[in-house]
């Protein structure tokens, strides 16, 4: 009685290894993309997936990224449409009606539905997400319910593998034009509104791609036989210590009102100059 008691629960060298083979199949970064893409949204999604060498992170990265772009094109539709219907009937800046009456009675139906519909879906997104995420955790890559696999379809579209440096090059250029719009634009309406958004778009779509393809072309893809090993950690690291320096520095001795902010752009000018000098080297090495 008591050897078969033991015998049925003695594990066996399969279940004994179990655990380890489970977690080598499920990585923490494919569970947890889910979560972070919930408040993150492509931005998120997308830099996992670029970022991701296993197949599980990427599988399930790719899931998040489809979802988060199908409501990114909601979002885009419904307050374009939005845009729309307000300046083309006289409502918004411009006080000129365009749309014919039959046109704006259809859109003052479709508009409102648009919006409600999106609403729906950010609601939905936690939803789905935590989903995704338990199903993870059992170590399977759940498709997102009414996302179009967009990832497959187009993403051989818009791939960069190799080019990472034209991504950095983009930040580059991008920087100077953006930030002289926040601080000097500001006596053209336009110039500013654009430039407003610019700076979103810097700080939360373009730095981190940047910072990710400086990774992926400086360390994960370059090959050990390269004759430049560009210090990548420096790269990175450098302008986050300057950006903290910079936080620190305002907060102690400054009376400025967001000590913050003050952190954000010296981190940004700092990381300017590193992609500046990567971006440098790179191309001259590459031209040798």
């Amino acid at each position: 009685m008591d050897r078969t008691h033991s015998q049925t629960t003695t594990p066996t060298d399969g279940d004994a290894t179990r655990g380890p083979q489970l977690l080598e199949e499920r990585s923490v970064a494919g569970i947890l993309v889910h979560f972070i893409a919930i408040p993150t949204g492509v931005v998120g999604a997308g830099l996992v997936y670029l970022l991701a060498s296993n197949e599980f992170t990427r599988r399930n990265a790719r899931n998040a990224l489809d979802w988060h772009l199908t409501v990114l094109g909601l979002t885009a539709a419904a307050f374009g449409s939005l845009v729309i219907y307000t300046e083309g009937t006289g409502q918004g800046l411009t006080d000129i009606v365009v749309l014919p009456s039959s046109v704006s009675t259809a859109a003052g139906i479709a508009v409102p539905v648009l919006l409600a519909l999106w609403v729906g879906v950010l609601f939905l997104t936690f939803a789905v997400g935590l989903a995704a995420m338990g199903k993870a955790i059992f170590g399977s890559a759940w498709r997102y319910p009414l996302s179009p696999p967009l990832v497959d379809r187009y993403g051989s579209f818009v791939a960069v593998d190799n080019n990472w440096p034209l991504v950095i090059a983009a930040y580059v250029v991008s920087f100077p034009a953006v930030i002289w719009g926040v601080f000097f634009g500001f006596e053209n309406e336009a110039v500013f509104f654009l430039s407003t958004f610019g700076l979103l778009g810097l700080l939360m779509v373009l730095t981190p791609l940047t910072m990710g393809a400086m990774y992926l072309h400086g360390d994960r893809d370059r090959s050990p036989d390269a004759d430049w090993q560009p210090p990548v950690v420096a790269y990175l690291g450098v302008p986050a210590g300057i950006g903290l320096v910079g936080y620190g520095g305002s907060r102690m001795f400054t009376d400025s009102v967001y000590p913050l902010g003050d952190g954000m752009y010296a981190f940004l000018a700092a990381f300017w100059v590193s992609a500046a000098v990567y971006l440098t080297r790179w191309w001259t090495t590459a031209s040798e």
